[in-house]
């Protein structure tokens, strides 16, 4: 009997290195998910070396720790190319973006909401303005970024349109377009109101130079773009941002900006 049971423990004891080998060659290398990163701040922001920060990096960040099938990376690409770039293969992901703003509903799922927002108007205020002077935008001047997509346009981003029919004058961020209207280079900008405020808590000297109207240009209702039939599927980010919507991460970001939550 011990004879028989030495050489069963010999025998496992030398097919363990072999069994434990098999198992690692069979475990499968986490797949790289590239994620398109337009500069929306602070949702978005990519620094001059082209490290992507903001509420994307948090998220990313947590979504990479609570699995270990993906690894979630974020690569820039410009608000001009970005649909172009997607039809190429470049990235399957777009984070903080909506289905009105350019993407064939044929190609991409929805994410659930995860967010909201909301965009407004600013001018340069002046003794006889109120409220009501973004009533009527015809024959004004407006100011937006190149490449985004406004609510007042029928979310049409096409610079040629813009300049014919609203006579817009386009920047290349929240912040150019703040500045366009405090250098008067334009009669109405319209502006992210998450960015509006932290700008005017770095700024408060300009905040009793803006009037900001009580309308708003369009409501954000943020979501993942996902390319149809690919992994991960809408299904897996679903699941991430159910889970991230739980963190402690989720709750401070919302403790500082209450109106985004979804």
């Amino acid at each position: 009997m011990n004879t028989f049971l030495n050489v069963v423990t010999s025998t496992f004891l030398l097919a363990s290195p072999s069994l434990s080998l098999a198992t690692e060659s069979t475990q499968k290398a986490p797949s790289v998910v590239r994620v398109g990163a337009v500069e929306f701040p602070p949702y978005i922001h990519i620094e001059s070396g082209g490290k992507v920060t903001g509420l994307l990096e948090t998220l990313l960040n947590f979504m990479n720790k609570e699995q270990s099938q993906y690894i979630f990376q974020a690569i820039p690409i410009s608000a001009m190319r970005r649909h172009g770039d997607f039809k190429n293969g470049d990235y399957n992901l777009s984070f903080f973006d909506n289905i009105d703003w350019g993407w064939d509903k044929n190609t991409v799922d929805i994410s659930n909401v995860y967010m909201r927002g909301k965009e407004v108007y600013i001018a340069k205020r002046k003794p006889d303005r109120t409220d009501s002077y973004f009533n009527d935008l015809s024959g004004k001047s407006m100011i937006g970024i190149l490449g985004y997509h406004y609510g007042f346009a029928n979310y049409n981003a096409d610079p040629a349109f813009l300049r014919k029919k609203y006579n817009m004058q386009l920047s290349n961020s929240n912040e150019g377009s703040i500045k366009m209207i405090l250098f008067d280079r334009g009669d109405i900008a319209v502006v992210s109101d998450i960015y509006l405020n932290s700008y005017l808590k770095k700024h408060p000297e300009d905040k009793a130079k803006l009037l900001i109207s009580n309308k708003t240009d369009q409501q954000y209702s943020h979501t993942v773009i996902v390319r149809k039939n690919t992994h991960p599927t809408v299904q897996e980010i679903n699941l991430l941002l159910n889970k991230f919507q739980q963190s402690k991460e989720f709750k401070e970001i919302i403790s500082l900006n209450p109106n985004e939550a979804p």
